[in-house]
């Protein structure tokens, strides 16, 4: 073959053809033609080009390299029509079937034929064809027909095909010829497909992260927004919610991975969003049970601290359900859990919601203490707490610190000599509760 080739390159004259030479040699410089086209074709389609650039570059190559009059291509739609994509002729003249022309399937046409056999079909004549859509090929002067189904995802997407003007049917080997186009138009419809997938996902991640930065920056006000958010969020708009924070300790890296698929096998909705110093989620909890699920789940998790609000309804409180889960954390570590959870009490509510001034006053209730060792100044602090959750009973607080009672009441008195303060008047108990709450949780 290409010493054939090379022959033909030479003036005309200087070789002896025969008839099987010659036949064999325009074989051969058709098929380098048409695998050529298919190589450019498929460098235009490696290079991410857009599909209706593919769509137009096939048809001319298609057109070109099986020397027909007609080429085109056509999407079918599921209103039983189809949409011509691109096409090409060899006639100067305008055509009578402009691009994006949509054109109901009727009568026997090849349209009809290959959508219903998903194969390779063939008109030889149309001369007695009913149908609009046999009128219109008409129109365009052709005479004949050959296309093949464009297969993507294993159903026919589309036709590609060629028409002649001529009388009589058009060559038996153009169907083969035809594949290759065809195969190449599946393959750009597939990669123009993911990319726009692509770009739909980016596009949606991005409006995603602005609509949960608006949740938690509170820059949802009216309900008509909210609603809106929370609908493209797959959120419901009603509560309760929680937010849960957890710190990152390494940029880019998610302190609770996979945590929002992890809780959808729960049936929770949740999202996330990853800040530079945070990894924060909103989540929908139906009751006090499923709270305990999902902090489970997050402690099995965790690999830092997480910090979790107490429940809300209204999502316009995301920031402030932020800001507590956030304090929480700023509280001394349970060994048992790495979460903690605001419990949302009116005490430790004060105490959270301005952390710098109630630290700053409750330093001046505290500092009597600074002069005791750590150990002994930990002793009455803890004295002190289990006696405001037994409800003041002595009884009960010496049950739980193991000691006696008398113990019980020896600690009390010397936090009431060094505080100022009397256990027995509501006001000065107040003062110490909000105190101790304030150490507990800040310093």
């Amino acid at each position: 073959m290409d010493e054939l080739l090379a022959a033909g390159e030479l003036a005309a004259g200087q070789l002896n053809f025969s008839a099987d030479n010659v036949r064999l040699y325009a074989e051969y410089r058709r098929l380098a033609a048409e695998q050529a086209a298919l190589r450019r074709l498929a460098t235009l389609v490696a290079h991410g080009a857009d599909p209706s650039e593919v769509f137009d570059a096939v048809v001319k190559e298609m057109r070109r390299c099986l020397v027909a009059e007609r080429a085109g291509l056509w999407r079918y739609e599921t209103s039983g029509e189809i949409t011509l994509l691109a096409a090409d002729h060899r006639s100067p003249a305008p055509m009578k079937w402009p691009v994006g022309t949509r054109t109901p399937i009727d009568g026997n046409t090849l349209a009809a034929m290959v959508l219903r056999t998903g194969r390779p079909a063939r008109v030889d004549s149309y001369e007695n064809s009913a149908g609009s859509l046999a009128a219109r090929v008409r129109a365009e002067g052709v005479r004949a027909t050959v296309g093949v189904p464009v297969i993507v995802d294993g159903r026919v997407w589309g036709l590609a095909a060629v028409g002649s003007v001529d009388p009589g049917p058009m060559p038996a080997d153009t169907e083969v010829r035809i594949s290759g186009f065809a195969e190449l138009i599946g393959t750009a419809v597939v990669a123009g497909y993911r990319d726009e997938q692509k770009r739909q996902m980016l596009d949606d991640t991005s409006r995603r992260s602005l609509l949960i930065d608006s949740l938690l920056e509170g820059r949802v006000f009216d309900d008509c927004s909210l609603r809106e958010v929370a609908c493209h969020l797959r959120l419901p708009k009603d509560g309760p919610f929680v937010v849960i924070a957890a710190e990152v300790r390494s940029m880019g890296t998610e302190p609770l991975p996979v945590i929002e698929s992890k809780l959808r096998s729960l049936d929770v909705y949740s999202v996330w969003h990853l800040l530079p110093d945070w990894q924060v989620g909103i989540v929908h909890v139906t009751s006090e049970q499923q709270l305990e699920k999902v902090v489970a789940l997050v402690s099995r998790t965790a690999v830092d601290r997480v910090g979790v609000s107490a429940r809300f309804n209204d999502l316009r409180a995301t920031p402030q359900a932020l800001h507590f889960a956030k304090m929480t954390l700023l509280g001394r570590p349970d060994p048992a859990s790495p979460v903690a959870v605001f419990d949302g009490s009116i005490l430790a509510t004060a105490v959270l919601a301005a952390p710098e001034a109630m630290v700053k006053s409750a330093r001046a209730a505290l500092d009597p203490f600074a002069d005791l060792p750590d150990g002994e100044r930990e002793i009455l602090f803890e004295t002190f707490r289990v006696w405001q959750e037994t409800d003041a009973s002595v009884g009960a607080t010496a049950e739980r610190l193991c000691c006696h009672p008398n113990t019980v009441r020896y600690r009390l008195r010397r936090i009431e000599k060094r505080t100022g303060r009397s256990l027995s008047r509501p006001r000065d108990v107040a003062e110490l509760c909000l105190a101790f709450e304030v150490q507990r949780r800040l310093i």
